[in-house]
Order: structure tokens, then C-alpha cells, then sequence
């Protein structure tokens, strides 16, 4: 018999179904690679959501990269939609969900998996020559937002070219 159909020494096997209950409870949804032809750097919009992602809240708008703990089941350059939008804002309106807006969406890519700053854990008890140091270094992943659906856009004012007044010689 092998390590995997024992259960100890081997990594689990997830199922489709596992991974996408996994990653619903955490508050994302894996799409698929990213292609060639997909735009990542869109025109800014000045629009902003607030998402969930596991335990932590963020502020985010179009174009912005923000890191969060490690996501299971995603790989480098996967897009990921992020389905639990606490509230949408832009300068006309403001809509807030009880707890999550159900049409909003934010559509993201998965830039890189990083390791935070290690974090130092000592314990000692005086006088009892009691001295622990341990480290940890925290999994995490960096996504750059896409995409921000569920609020009408406002549009964007050019500013129009301002014709000159030539100057008459008297």
C-alpha cells in the first residue's frame, strides 16, 4: 500500500466540488488561467469596494494589489472573482449590503505567493533557566484587482480643448 491510501505522510486529494466549497467559504471563486489577450490594466474608474476575503476586510478600487493570507487552490496568474462585496461606492451612489450585495462582484488576478516578514515568538520564565525561540513567517498571496462589478460606471470628464482668441492688432 502507498502513503496516500494509508493517510498519514501524504498530501490530501481534493475533489472539484472540495476545492470550490473550500474557496466559496473563503470568498472567492477560481476561473482560470490568465490569457494573453486579457486586459489586466484598465482605465481608471473611480469606483471602490469593500470585499472579504476569509477574516479581513479591504478597501479596494480598480487597479489596486493587496495581499492577503495564502488562497488554496489558486496558482500564479489565476483569475478569481471575490463574491463577498460588502459594499460598492463611486461619487453618485453608495450601496451597502446586509451582509453582502449579491449582484456586486470584484474580479481579480493572482500576481505572486509571498512569504510575510518572520515573525519572532520567545518565551522565558525568570530564574528557572526556561528559553524558547521559535519564528514563523506567514503564507501569503498578493492579487491585483481587475475589475469591479455591480455599480454603473460614472463617466470620466475629458477636458475639452480650449480654443484661442487671436489676438487683434489695432
Amino acid at each position: 500500500m502507498e502513503e496516500n491510501e494509508l493517510g498519514c505522510g501524504g498530501k490530501r486529494e481534493w475533489t472539484l466540488e472540495e476545492k470550490e466549497s473550500e474557496a466559496a467559504a473563503i470568498g472567492y471563486k477560481v476561473i482560470g488561467q490568465l490569457e494573453r489577450s486579457d486586459r489586466v490594466f484598465k482605465d481608471y474608474e473611480p469606483v471602490f469596494a469593500v470585499i472579504q476575503i476569509g477574516s479581513h476586510q479591504f478597501k479596494v478600487s480598480n487597479g489596486d494589489c493587496i495581499y492577503t493570507e495564502k488562497l488554496k487552490f489558486c496558482e500564479v496568474n489565476d483569475k478569481i472573482i471575490l463574491n463577498k462585496v460588502l459594499m460598492l461606492g463611486s461619487k453618485t451612489q453608495t450601496m451597502i449590503g446586509r451582509p453582502v450585495l449579491p449582484e456586486a462582484a470584484v474580479h481579480a488576478v493572482v500576481e505572486e505567493h509571498a512569504l510575510d516578514a518572520k515573525v519572532i515568538i520567545f518565551k522565558k520564565k525568570r530564574r528557572k533557566n526556561y528559553r524558547r525561540t521559535k519564528g514563523h513567517r506567514q503564507e501569503l498571496t498578493k492579487l491585483r484587482i481587475t475589475d469591479i462589478q455591480g455599480i454603473e460606471k460614472p463617466e470620466i470628464p475629458t477636458p475639452a480643448k480650449k480654443v484661442e482668441k487671436a489676438a487683434v492688432a489695432a
